[in-house]
């Protein structure tokens, strides 16, 4: 593991004071999943102001701000437990770093060198590819980079964990989706004797280790999970076909 390049996660974590009793991110998505990684106590209920693109985690947005806030003051608001999952590197319990929306795990060149990678489920393979990598999904990511990669739309309240190779070389590749108490096994293999493969496994768009031939990531359903303040009365189907159509 390249512990160089991936910062520990207590330099990240943020201390929120006992008597918090929500927080505001204003951005995108993005900016929710930063602070849901690293708040010192995530059962602090989020809601986002949407001042990026998509916005799919964010309740607020410029136009309903004023109508959310009274809402909140008012404690008007429901709370959506959001499950997240958890990497251990090779089995070392104390290298591991949680995710709300996935963990990628990708080749260092991505483009250049193809992945020989191979996936097991409670330790029965499933599958060997070559790709460009992986992506581990919990049902809240299934709208982020598991969405671009033609993974399936799962509803956020879903228990479960979604399998989406990237750019698989195979006719026959397909996502899957797993029950939320299954332990997912990554390793990679050399394509060439000579070849000494490395990939990056990102949490939540964060690189935070560098998976090395023969070497084993364990991907699992966190004990941690996410609250998200819920103030639009519109469920997850209305959401994204509206969402869809600002594309």
């Amino acid at each position: 593991m390249d512990i160089n390049s991936c910062p520990d996660n207590s330099e990240l974590s943020v201390d929120v004071a006992p008597d918090v009793e929500c927080i505001i991110t204003v951005g995108g998505d993005g900016t929710v999943v930063r602070v849901a990684q690293n708040i010192s106590n995530p059962k602090i209920p989020i809601v986002g102001l949407n001042c990026g693109h998509l916005g799919y985690l964010c309740d607020m947005t410029v136009d309903n701000i004023e109508s959310c806030l009274d809402q909140l003051l008012a404690d008007n608001y429901k709370i959506s437990e959001r499950m997240m999952l958890e990497g251990e590197y090779s089995g070392d319990s104390s290298s591991h770093f949680r995710a709300l929306n996935d963990i990628v795990v990708s080749s260092k060149a991505s483009g250049l060198f193809v992945l020989d990678l191979t996936v097991k489920v409670n330790g029965i393979q499933l599958y060997n590819h070559n790709c460009d990598g992986l992506i581990v999904a919990t049902p809240t990511g299934s709208t982020a980079y598991n969405l671009s990669a033609n993974g399936p739309i799962v509803s956020p309240h879903s228990d479960c964990i979604i399998l989406t190779p990237i750019n698989p070389h195979t006719l026959n590749s397909r996502s899957i989706i797993l029950s939320s108490s299954d332990r997912v096994e990554v390793t990679i293999s050399a394509r060439h004797k000579e070849d000494e493969p490395q990939a990056n496994i990102i949490y939540d768009g964060v690189l935070r280790q560098v998976l090395n031939k023969d070497e084993t990531l364990t991907i699992y359903k966190s004990e941690a999970t996410t609250n998200m303040c819920m103030l639009e009365k519109v469920n997850f189907l209305e959401r994204i076909r509206a969402r869809m159509q600002e594309i």
